[in-house]
């Protein structure tokens, strides 16, 4: 007997309905992922949406979301367009309760997270959405903030981790370009960037950059925005150049542009290890910082008399009484130390661990026998350099103090205004 068309119906039916079952699905998957709210005792609560597949390994965060609107815009723009990640803190700082470092320490402190317990960070909690967030490792890491009203900068200020100095420098050129396309056209006059450490920044980073959230991603950025930004003719612009700039960093700390000078990166539990390879074919020298959080200021000195001498360096970030529960790390040798009262090294799993992998970063910087070893300490209380050696006989040790002495009274008469620092060698001295 032929088919009906009434048979037929709901056949056809079915089939539609599949379709657009189908089609549905289909648009869903190419939607942004919906925001997950996490509230964290009664303190506060933080936002997260993870990263689409075209943004995995990339994250935004902004750490003030209450108080911070406008770093809000700024970060869910940059989301938006790159599928990136995005966790939003909001009412943790009116409550003066730290987001983006822990609580640093030189004792073992516990807390618990209770309702009746005002925490002084919640940093672990932070952290742990971060990550998730990224699906996948940490790659890059974006942070937005705000200038205070008093006394802020008409910069962007940026502090920066994982990227060399040649990757920085490339970094604020794209900048300036990607501005003047956007400025221009809309008569606008243009806002500095500047870039820790190429150059100087007005706020104390210290503590994300050594404890916090720059020691969770390969690379990163954290951007302070000034108030004209929030201006209703500069927003729209400024939007789509840092939309624009992000992209373009994001795609140098994901590959090898100026590969020649990529500092590689090496994750550990306890912080990081950071290659900076030569800039020449010299083999066997290399100057290091391996208390990089704990001798203040040590790593960023290696890290500029790297690219101003062309040097291999290797700095460690972390491995302090804060990430250690109280200890410290030694890093160089095989052995920790409590702190502030520990005067007694001794040798452990995790510390013979970090000693064998800073030891392997050394030598990969030396690309062979390593001939000289320039290790960077601090010491407030001592008013000279002390030097340390090893294998350096009186007669060399008399020729490098002088060759310092020669260059130290050179460049400070021509009019460098600071007060000469002498150096003691041994076994001279």
């Amino acid at each position: 007997m032929p088919q009906t068309h009434s048979c037929r119906a709901p056949k056809l039916l079915a089939k539609f309905l599949g379709l657009i079952a189908s089609a549905l699905f289909f648009a869903g998957c190419m939607l942004p992922a919906s925001y997950e709210n996490h509230v964290i005792g009664d303190f506060g609560h933080i936002e997260v949406r993870r990263s689409e597949p075209q943004g995995n390994g990339f994250v935004v965060g902004v750490p003030h979301g209450a108080t911070q609107p406008d770093a809000i815009d700024y970060a869910k723009t940059v989301s938006d367009a790159t599928g990136a990640g995005i966790v939003i803190a909001s009412g943790f700082k009116s409550k003066r309760i730290a987001v983006a470092q822990p609580l640093l320490h030189n004792s073992p402190i516990a807390w618990s997270s209770t309702a009746s317990m005002r925490p002084r960070s919640i940093y672990p909690e932070f952290r742990n959405l971060l990550q998730a967030s990224a699906v996948g490792p940490l790659k890059f890491y974006v942070e937005f903030r705000t200038a205070a009203p008093a006394g802020q900068s008409p910069r962007i200020e940026v502090v920066s981790a994982g990227f060399s100095f040649e990757q920085l420098l490339e970094l604020k050129h794209s900048f300036r370009k990607i501005e003047s396309e956007f400025t221009k056209a809309r008569q606008l006059l243009p806002v500095e960037l500047i870039i820790n450490p190429l150059d100087t920044i007005s706020w104390n980073a210290f503590g994300v950059k050594n404890h916090g959230v720059l020691m969770l991603a390969e690379r990163g950025l954290i951007l302070r925005l000034p108030n004209v930004l929030a201006e209703a003719r500069y927003k729209p612009v400024y939007r789509e150049v840092l939309k624009s700039w992000l992209r373009y960093a994001s795609d140098m700390a994901q590959s090898d542009k100026l590969a020649s000078s990529v500092v590689k990166v090496k994750q550990v539990r306890y912080g990081r290890i950071e290659l900076s390879p030569a800039r020449g074919e010299l083999r066997g020298v290399v100057i290091a910082a391996p208390h990089g959080s704990f001798d203040w200021e040590t790593g960023e000195l290696v890290e500029e008399l790297s690219y101003r001498t062309s040097l291999p360096s290797v700095v460690t970030r972390g491995f302090t009484p804060t990430e250690c529960n109280g200890w410290r790390i030694d890093v160089n040798r095989p052995t920790e130390r409590r702190y502030p009262t520990g005067n007694v090294e001794r040798t452990t799993e995790r510390s013979r661990e970090v000693y064998q992998q800073f030891k392997d970063t050394v030598m990969a910087a030396a690309r062979g026998p390593l001939d000289l070893y320039i290790d960077i300490h601090q010491n407030g209380t001592e008013e000279a350099i002390m030097v340390a050696t090893l294998g350096i006989a009186r007669v060399e040790a008399a020729t490098i103090k002088a060759s310092y002495r020669e260059i130290r009274d050179r460049i400070i008469s021509a009019g460098a205004q600071i007060g000469k620092i002498d150096l003691l060698i041994e076994p001279l001295d």
